[in-house]
């Protein structure tokens, strides 16, 4: 039995449908010992190398400014799409 190397899975839980595959590598996010988006930005390397979509992508360190930058960016951003749309909802709920 082959082994998936960043969460220790049989590799036969891929071959299950989207939804499961993913809810099952979301889960063993908690599991284990590693951060949430170390995790998550490896499983996406590793999906676009099996799949042969980006081979020579590789994650990249941010420098803590950077870090921040991209964070505040992200929120800012957010919050303008959230209120973007709360009141196009309501516009178009009220009339």
């Amino acid at each position: 039995m082959k082994v998936d190397r960043f969460f220790f899975i049989p590799e036969e839980v891929h071959i299950l449908p989207g939804s499961s595959s993913i809810m099952v590598r979301n889960n063993s996010f908690v599991l284990c010992g590693r951060g949430y988006w170390q995790e998550l930005i490896e499983s996406i390397v590793w999906a676009h190398n099996k799949l042969k979509v980006a081979p020579a992508t590789q994650p990249r360190a941010l420098s803590i400014v950077q870090g921040r930058a991209v964070g505040v960016t992200h929120y800012l951003l957010g919050g303008i799409a959230t209120t973007w749309a709360f009141f196009l909802a309501r516009i178009i709920a009220v009339g």
